[in-house]
């Protein structure tokens, strides 16, 4: 009387339905990645600013230290990649901060990418003024850009 098995409605629903699964989830994981950065990117630059104006209070000289890889000062339980504000003088960590780990290190406008352990050509010095520097990170096929200037402006290039 009663047959076991599914109707040709419900197969097709059920393969629509994992059809559109899998036709969005890379968009959407696209999207988000790219949010990330430009979060990631504008709260390193908040902390350059932040370090700046340390600087200026303080009447110190400030460093930043950008790592290209994790667990190069410190061992952390996150993927992400580190970077520290520091003072030479005290060797004292003020701040430091993280990137998200698929985020590729660029130096200079030419888009020279870092090999060395770490890029820290970015200092503050205590009268606001900066050895000035140009950080890129790399996401697919777009450059996110973090200048500094020597006058200590900390900006985001497009």
């Amino acid at each position: 009387m009663y047959q076991k098995g599914y109707t040709l409605i419900e197969l097709i629903t059920v393969i629509s339905v994992i059809s559109i699964v899998v036709v969005v989830s890379p968009v959407s994981r696209n999207i988000y990645r790219t949010l990330e950065t430009l979060v990631s990117v504008r709260n390193m630059m908040l902390d350059f600013r932040w370090a700046r104006y340390q600087a200026i209070k303080d009447n110190r000289e400030l460093r930043v230290k950008v790592y290209r890889a994790d667990d190069i000062y410190r061992k952390d339980e996150d993927s992400d990649i580190d970077y520290v504000i520091f003072d030479d003088n005290n060797n004292e960590i003020i701040r430091s901060g993280s990137y998200p780990n698929y985020l590729v290190l660029y130096k200079n406008l030419n888009e020279k990418r870092i090999t060395d352990n770490y890029y820290d050509r970015i200092k503050f010095n205590n009268d606001g003024t900066a050895l000035h520097g140009t950080l890129g990170f790399k996401y697919g096929t777009k450059m996110y850009k973090i200048v500094v200037s020597r006058l200590g402006r900390v900006r985001i290039a497009k």
